[in-house]
Parts: structure tokens; sequence; C-alpha cells
């Protein structure tokens, strides 16, 4: 008899614009058993970021279609632009008995407990809001309005933590990591 392959599980991280999710959440791709989702946007590339490492870019037009075509597990418009997750690399990585990490806002956590209620939800938070600008400015991406629009968006969602299986602070990023291993896998 064949060794029957298990399944493997999805895992949500969502947390604050500047809470360390991305920075995390490429930590936990350095796993063997994780794959991290690359988002599908229509927001324009920052800095030296790559179509298909960083996100999957997009045309609104192009997005629009992935919507109508089903292709995407969820989707949200988020400061005028698309953001969404792509269908078929979650289901390649679950039949493959991996460990599938979306990094994705509220919205789309919200939408993905409708849809995989099964899934593990874990929400980031900073230890606080003045470490949330600190982080928001050094990124160097942002305008002083977008700042300002990203900490108020923060504010809000931090609400959203009660709804998640699991708050992480992410006073550092290597204990952050290491807690969310243990919380996924179950190690000591």
């Amino acid at each position: 008899m064949g060794k029957e392959r298990k399944r493997g599980r999805v895992v949500v991280i969502s947390g604050p614009s500047g809470s360390g999710k991305t920075t995390i959440c490429d930590r936990l791709g350095l796993d063997p058993r994780i794959r991290v989702a690359i988002s599908a946007t229509t927001r324009p590339p920052r800095g030296a970021e790559k179509d298909g490492v960083d996100y999957h870019f997009f045309t609104t037009r192009e997005f629009e279609r992935l919507i109508a075509e089903g292709k995407l597990i969820e989707h949200a418009k988020v400061l005028g632009n698309y953001y969404g997750s792509l269908r078929a690399p979650m289901e390649r990585a679950v039949e493959a008995g991996l460990c599938y990490v979306l990094n994705i806002d509220v919205q789309g956590g919200s939408a993905i407990k409708k849809l995989l209620p099964d899934s593990t939800f874990i929400f980031v938070v900073p230890p606080g809001e003045e470490e949330l600008r600190r982080r928001l400015e050094k990124r160097g991406t942002d305008s002083p309005e977008d700042i300002r629009r990203r900490l108020e968006l923060a504010r809000k969602e931090m609400e959203y933590g009660k709804y998640y299986d699991h708050v992480v602070v992410n006073d550092t990023v290597e204990r952050a990591v290491d807690e969310i291993k243990k919380i996924i896998f179950g190690e000591k």
C-alpha cells in the first residue's frame, strides 16, 4: 500500500499596514514546509518590487477578469487598488501537503474565514502606535498623507484582532516567527 500524502493547510496572517506581516512571511517562506502566497494587485510596484516575486501586478481590467473567472479566492479594494489571492497556487500547495500562508488584510481574512473556516487565523500587531508610525516612515514608500491614512486605517483594523484565532505581537521578527511556527506546527 502506498503512503497517503497528508493534505496541507491554509494559514491567514493579517494585521495593520506596518505591523511587519511581510517581513514575517518572508522569514516563514524560508521553511521548506511553508509556501507563502504572492498577492495579486493593481497598485503600481514600489521601489525594486518585481512582478511574480513581490506581487503579481495586473491592470484593473485584467484583475476584474480574474474576479469574473473565479481565479481568486478573495479580493478587496483598499485605498483605491485591488488586492487578491490567486486560487491555483493555494490548491497546489495544499495538495502537496504544505502549509500555505496568505498575507492579507482583514477584509481578505474575513472572506477566507467564510470560504475556508478550518484555516488558522493569526493577527500580527506592532508593539504600539508610535512604533507603527516609525516603521511606516522608515519604509520610505509612503507620503506623509499616505502614512496618516494608513495609521487611521490601522486603528480601525486593530479591532479585527478579536476575530482571529491568535494574536502575535511583532516586537522582534525572530520571536514573532518562532511563535507563529509553534502555532502552525505545534512545535515547542
